[in-house]
């Protein structure tokens, strides 16, 4: 497993490359100017060339990748050793800052929300879709089955905003930003009212994931229920417990190993809505004005890190199916 996990590696670092230079040309020579509507409109020409020179902005393509991949390995590293002495080089067009420091405290605030939301997803996803499947055709399949398309049916911004409309307008509990905002809390109270922050938005991002997730769960369950292996373990008098939860959900569970690749990268782009909605300064949000305000160095940052979590999600996967079925082995 040791060779297999290191040629792995070997074979990520070059795909980053390959995706480093092609997500670099894509953004560098996309149109498009960030300084011209950051500036002062009574700023002069010179003033935009010399923001533009200092970034780097109308160097050589080729020069301009090597600058930034050099810059951000530099920084990577600071970030990585907790170097507090480190000159940082990586800005932000548009406001200044800090590019990997401001990711990583992004990151900080995005992980709980989107944790939380994964974790009530495939947690209630699985019950609804191994019952439905034992009990097809019956009156609790059948109701899973409406309240998922129900679920579905529902855009989920729009019920974000009913439930702020409610909670906050009806009930007057903010629910909108990561904490309360113009109060003090400290110890218990202040863990109490993060939690409550977070929970309301993740359980309203989670409402389609469980109706979406719960079918498919489903429907691998009665596809592996209808395999030979199964039959056969019911006619030697296992008892269901054993065929159903041992033998045939661990081979349903195959196809969300490889769904598992997606929740790192999920840290960028899965939350932009919800952030967008209930205020929070976090990794998606941070991203997206990023491409709307054309900010380079941002944008390919978080493409280059996104690519990466991509991969590492996608080594972990394979490395789980060689767990969960002893017939693949890594080569």
């Amino acid at each position: 497993m040791i060779s297999y996990i290191v040629r792995r590696i070997f074979q990520m670092g070059v795909t980053l490359v390959i995706i480093s230079v092609f997500s670099f040309l894509i953004v560098a020579l996309a149109p498009g100017d960030p300084f011209a509507s950051q500036l002062d409109p009574k700023s002069k020409p010179a003033d935009i060339e010399r923001q533009r020179d200092q970034m780097g902005y109308d160097d050589p393509v080729v020069q301009k990748y090597i600058k930034f991949y050099s810059q951000f390995f530099s920084d990577l590293g600071a970030v990585v050793t907790g170097d507090d002495t480190h000159e940082w080089e990586l800005r932000s067009a548009r406001t200044k800052e800090n590019v990997l420091p401001t990711m990583w405290n992004k990151m900080l605030i995005t992980l709980p929300l989107v944790l939380l939301t994964v974790l009530i997803t495939w947690t209630l996803s699985f019950p609804v879709g191994i019952g439905s499947a034992l009990r097809r055709g019956k009156v609790p399949d059948r109701v899973a089955t409406i309240l998922s398309y129900a679920m579905i049916s529902f855009p989920g911004f729009w019920l974000a905003i009913l439930v702020i409309k409610f909670v906050n307008g009806t009930m007057g509990i903010p629910v909108v930003s990561p904490y309360t905002l113009g109060v003090e809390l400290e110890g218990p109270r202040a863990f109490m009212d993060a939690t409550w922050h977070v929970a309301v938005p993740a359980v309203i991002g989670a409402f389609g994931g469980v109706a979406v997730l719960s079918r498919y769960v489903k429907g691998q369950m009665l596809e592996v229920m209808d395999q030979d292996y199964i039959r056969t373990a019911k006619a030697k008098g296992l008892d269901g417990d054993t065929v159903y939860y041992r033998h045939a959900l661990r081979n349903a569970s195959l196809p969300f190993i490889t769904m598992l690749a997606g929740l790192l990268p999920s840290l960028f782009g899965g939350s932009i809505v919800f952030e967008a909605i209930y205020a929070w300064p976090g990794l998606g949000r941070w991203f997206f004005e990023a491409v709307l305000a054309k900010d380079l160095f941002i944008v390919i940052t978080s493409l280059f890190v996104g690519s990466a979590l991509t991969l590492v999600g996608i080594l972990i996967s394979d490395l789980l199916y060689s767990v969960a079925d002893p017939r693949v082995k890594l080569a």
